[in-house]
């Protein structure tokens, strides 16, 4: 693939994008509460990175309710992307409590330490993911 069709290939994935967040944003004005929606929103926004959105919906589904795991592990992830460590292992840290048995939280945690530079703990991540996995 030559750097012009990588180009369209992002502008394709950036209109449909587009096309879920208008999608999600229609459903959310008859179902304002309906964390689901809320999720697949913000994951639409930071696929695009849109951060700054995609965080502001994460909080949103947090107060909510604040254990909510799509909540947790996305806001978790954005904040790996843009270097937010502390607050990234913090809120995966409480997801993995709540939710030990979820390999892509043991995976996801074990990248934002190992960006954090604690390979140690991005390795006992990565094995209990592994561990798990295996079940």
């Amino acid at each position: 693939m030559d750097t012009e069709e990588k180009a369209q290939t992002v502008l394709d994935k950036k209109i449909d994008t587009a096309e879920l967040i208008e999608k999600y944003k229609q459903i959310l004005q008859s179902e304002p509460d309906n964390l689901k929606i809320l999720s697949n929103l913000g994951a639409c926004y930071a696929s695009i990175h849109e951060y700054d959105k995609a965080n502001e919906i994460f909080n949103k589904i947090l107060e909510q309710d604040p254990k909510n795991l799509s909540g947790l592990n996305n806001i978790g992830v954005v904040y790996t992307q843009i270097g937010k460590l502390d607050e990234a292992i913090s809120k995966l840290e409480i997801a993995v409590k709540l939710y030990p048995d979820k390999v892509q939280l043991w995976n996801n945690l074990s990248e934002a330490y190992r960006r954090a530079g604690n390979y140690h703990k991005a390795n006992i991540c990565r094995m209990r993911a592994i561990q798990l996995s295996e079940k």
